[in-house]
């Protein structure tokens, strides 16, 4: 039987991969911290690593969008766990879960390491029978992940810290398109069943400016505390994150704003108000 492994199992895809895949035995979800996946650490000895021979690797372990971690610059470890995994273990296909933000200014702090891992992958193609790498826009969980994406770090705003007012970064006219990240992971499944070597982006074309997204929140906001949330920004000048249409390019095709109500109600059905 083929051996198939998901390194990063505990982060927002890779939960949605073994939930698809959980009746699927030749399939292996590698995390340093969880126990319900196997416990692997990228910063040991990957020569210890329990299986040598691998049919498909996907390797979604980075670090988590957080400012802790751009404080310490722990995003650039994400190049030192791949390449020592991609010299030191026989893979047959090799699936990367890289960023959009890969096309964001110059020496954006993510970006710039997404993209010199998708350029050692590519350098290295030789190992692999076939390689993958996903570009995907602003991937939305089931419900509240502690991370500080826009539309995780402000339920955690207005309802983890329940905050009355605060004042963001951006400007809200930002724009975003918001996609199920469970559709992604089926395409992402799907395609790595094939033997054939891209870079695709992945995204919805169907955009939401920020103060949109504040008023869809809002909404339930006042249900629960009788009152309005307050928004600032430090910005006027808008920013958008958007899919460009091109031939490598799947599309994600419902509304924004569902994807955005359907995560917003069953987060706020799983924590306490």
């Amino acid at each position: 039987m083929s051996k198939n492994i998901i390194l990063g199992a505990s982060g927002l895809v890779g939960s949605s991969i073994k939930e698809l895949l959980k009746n699927k035995k030749n399939y292996f979800f590698f995390s340093k911290d969880k126990k319900k996946f196997i416990r692997f650490n990228l910063d040991k000895n990957i020569k210890k690593f329990p299986i040598k021979n691998i049919n498909t690797c996907f390797f979604l372990a980075s670090p988590r969008i957080k400012k802790i971690n751009y404080k310490k610059n722990n995003f650039k470890d994400e190049f030192n766990w791949l390449k020592n995994v991609i010299l030191n273990l026989k893979i047959k296909k090799f699936v990367y879960l890289s960023s959009s933000s890969v096309y964001y200014k110059k020496n954006h702090v993510i970006g710039s390491v997404k993209k010199k891992c998708e350029n050692f992958i590519i350098q290295n193609k030789k190992r692999f029978a076939n390689y993958q790498i996903w570009r995907p826009y602003n991937l939305v969980g089931q419900s509240y992940y502690d991370s500080d994406h826009f539309h995780n770090f402000l339920f955690k705003i207005m309802f983890v810290k329940k905050k009355k007012k605060f004042k963001f970064k951006g400007s809200p006219f930002d724009k975003r398109g918001y996609s199920d990240v469970n559709d992604f992971t089926r395409n992402l499944y799907k395609f790595s069943k094939k033997n054939v070597s891209f870079i695709k982006n992945y995204g919805n074309k169907n955009l939401i400016r920020i103060s949109e997204i504040i008023s869809i929140y809002n909404l339930q906001y006042k249900k629960i505390y009788d009152q309005d949330f307050s928004s600032y920004f430090k910005k006027k000048n808008k920013d958008v994150s958007s899919i460009a249409s091109k031939k490598n390019s799947i599309y994600y095709n419902k509304k924004s704003s569902s994807v955005l109500i359907k995560f917003l109600k069953k987060s706020l059905n799983e924590i306490k108000i």
